[in-house]
């Protein structure tokens, strides 16, 4: 009923088609053609080598785009299957991951969108790390009052990147995270995403103990960076400095805001709820051990 077919020059119109519709599976799928195109005629044979195409019939309807590290991982870049019916029918689906060779453990950066994470955990996919989106519109009325012996500062470009590499650094302080540099900050205050005037600090005492931001995506404010050090956690001082950052970004006139956290982070999701942020997307690494057949 189903078969896999190599993606060659003659069939990749289909291709291009499918492509289009790559985020109705999955939102995060990779659009392979924005790399294609910008390749030279030896770089999209190999290119092509990488993709695997799935016929019903005579009718293209989905296909598979990988890359193998190390012989033994392999990741998707993107997945689809054009299916019309409501049901989950995974069938083409374990076709196209049958593909790829055997023995080794295959990866998928995937947004939840309860139908593929249904489909992809019949399958043996099994979710590790993962990624949480949270959402909260902003009002005026956000309420805030100042804790005694805390005051904020807001970041002032070409004076406070030493100050910031060194708050940032103690915040994130972990054996396994490379040092922020000052080269660092310089490159990112001269991206597009970067707003001037939208990283503060927080001071206790006159020492310097927190530091948060917001960056754009699409015009949207999205807080990065945020964090309190060590010695100072457990003493509401985040909240504190999460309230302030919300109020910035409103008087800077945004009315909704974007946070992302890791799953496993409990004391910082439950940080964002308590001051009314929902969330709208889950994004996960997801893993599938690929054995032999034999």
């Amino acid at each position: 009923m189903y078969k896999c077919i190599k993606l060659v020059k003659r069939n990749l119109r289909y291709f291009r088609e499918l492509n289009r519709e790559r985020a109705v599976f999955n939102s995060l799928n990779r659009d392979f053609f924005q790399t294609y195109d910008n390749c030279n005629f030896a770089q999209q044979i190999i290119l092509r080598r990488k993709v695997k195409l799935i016929k019903d019939k005579f009718k293209y309807i989905g296909y598979i785009w990988t890359d193998l590290y190390h012989k033994n991982i392999c990741n998707i870049n993107a997945l689809n299957v054009i299916c019309r019916c409501n049901s989950i029918d995974s069938l083409p689906y374990r076709c196209l991951i049958n593909t790829i060779r055997e023995n080794c453990t295959v990866k998928y950066l995937c947004e939840n969108n309860n139908y593929n994470f249904s489909l992809l955990k019949s399958m043996g996919f099994e979710k590790k790390e993962g990624t949480l989106i949270l959402y909260k519109e902003l009002s005026e009325n956000i309420h805030f009052i100042l804790n005694g012996g805390l005051e904020f500062e807001v970041l002032q470009k070409g004076r406070d990147e030493e100050k910031r590499c060194e708050v940032q650094n103690k915040i994130f302080e972990d054996e396994h995270r490379v040092p922020l540099t000052l080269e660092d900050i310089f490159f990112d205050e001269v991206q597009d995403y970067y707003f001037e005037k939208g990283a503060v600090f927080l001071k206790k005492d006159n020492r310097y103990i927190g530091y948060g931001q917001f960056i754009l995506e699409n015009n949207i404010p999205v807080i990065v960076n945020f964090g309190i050090i060590e010695e100072c956690r457990g003493k509401g001082y985040s909240k504190y400095l999460l309230i302030y950052l919300l109020k910035m970004i409103y008087f800077n006139g945004f009315n909704k805001i974007i946070i992302k956290v890791r799953d496993s982070n409990y004391r910082a999701l439950n940080l964002y709820k308590s001051v009314g942020f929902e969330v709208k997307k889950e994004q996960y690494h997801l893993e599938l051990k690929r054995r032999s057949s034999i």
